[in-house]
């Protein structure tokens, strides 16, 4: 299960909520290498959008959870059907290449293009789609209040 901490800055409604936490590295092994891996160069802080069933408040500090069994469903979605897609495609394309006479590259080529297409509409069609959205949104599972000294985001303003 992936759990981080984070600061709500913006309550959306009953139900959702802006969080923001510290960005992971990738591999966390920036000293490994004379010149480090470079992961670390872009924002140290990340934006989500979460659910938020607990009702926290811009400047609670909480903890929010995405089971693995979720995660690994987005990505398969995200990664592997674009991928499946272009498979399929271009084993249809060698197919339909035979029944139109076109050449077996030429069939391939084009029906890998549609298959691609077909895979990216097909993720961005399920992305839309309140109920997987719900799926494989990350939850707040818990509150932990704000503690001192922390700046407090009632104004929903965040790292500026």
């Amino acid at each position: 299960m992936a759990e981080h901490i984070g600061i709500v800055i913006k309550k959306e409604s009953d139900r959702y909520a802006q969080v923001v936490t510290d960005r992971k590295g990738a591999c966390g092994g920036c000293e490994s290498t004379p010149h480090g891996c470079r992961s670390c160069l872009s924002s140290a802080k990340m934006e989500s959008r979460v659910a938020n069933p607990l009702g926290a408040e811009p400047g609670d500090v909480v903890k929010i959870s995405l089971s693995s069994t979720n995660l690994y469903t987005g990505a398969a979605i995200l990664y592997l059907l674009p991928i499946l897609g272009l498979a399929l495609g271009a084993f249809t394309g060698v197919w339909t290449s035979t029944i139109f006479d076109f050449t077996e590259m030429f069939g391939s080529i084009g029906g890998a293009a549609t298959g691609l297409g077909a895979g990216i509409a097909a993720v961005v069609v399920l992305d839309r789609s309140p109920r997987i959205r719900r799926r494989i949104m990350p939850t707040i599972t818990a509150i932990l209040r704000p503690a001192v000294g922390m700046p407090s985001f009632k104004d929903g303003s965040c790292c500026d």
